[in-house]
């Protein structure tokens, strides 16, 4: 899964002078990733040695440099610099593989068990997940809190959760996504684990 998890880097070094490659050559390297908003999830610096034709291989990051990325950021960058000269940014082409589907294989229960928390300017709004499927949801607005007890079930990404209300059922859901609980019923709601 490390490997996996890696991205593959080549360039070549030339000398700027005569054009020629630095054949051999062992240089220290800073490697930095970054989001499409110029946010940096990555970073490392490494000794390394080019080959016979001057040219640089490099393998950056290790089995969780993707773990917590948010892939609605996506495009992802890549930027290298070689004895602090920049040799370049660009663009990764593609995610690997294997976390990317870790973030898209269906949630476990495990995952959801615990508190989580939403704050907006007046009120705290908390869910209580429990291992017998069973939830609580609190709101606590100016000290003073109300509560309601429902269940909740999983299904591939997505958390439902049926509670009643003097009589009345009704049912929230949620998509989890990099550790948090995306509301889908049309109102903008975004919980994390606490």
């Amino acid at each position: 899964m490390g490997v996996k998890a890696q991205v593959g880097y080549q360039i070549s070094l030339l000398n700027t002078a005569t054009g020629e490659p630095r054949a051999n050559e062992t240089v220290t390297v800073s490697i930095s990733l970054s989001n499409n908003a110029n946010e940096v999830f990555y970073s490392e610096t490494k000794s390394a040695t080019t080959n016979d034709f001057g040219v640089l291989s490099l393998s950056i990051g290790n089995a969780d440099t993707f773990k917590d990325v948010d892939l609605t950021k996506m495009p992802f960058f890549i930027e290298v610099t070689a004895n602090g000269v920049m040799v370049g940014k660009s663009q990764i082409l593609s995610v690997p593989v294997a976390e990317v589907a870790k973030q898209l294989a269906p949630i476990k229960i495990e995952e959801i068990i615990g508190v989580w928390e939403k704050y907006d300017d007046y009120s705290n709004y908390y869910y209580s997940f429990n291992k017998d499927g069973s939830v609580v949801e609190t709101i606590v607005t100016n000290n003073n809190s109300r509560s309601s007890s429902g269940t909740f079930f999983i299904e591939g990404n997505y958390v439902f959760i049926i509670h009643e209300d003097k009589g009345t059922y009704f049912c929230n859901s949620f998509l989890i996504k990099n550790r948090k609980l995306y509301g889908t019923s049309g109102i903008s709601s975004i919980y994390t684990k606490q």
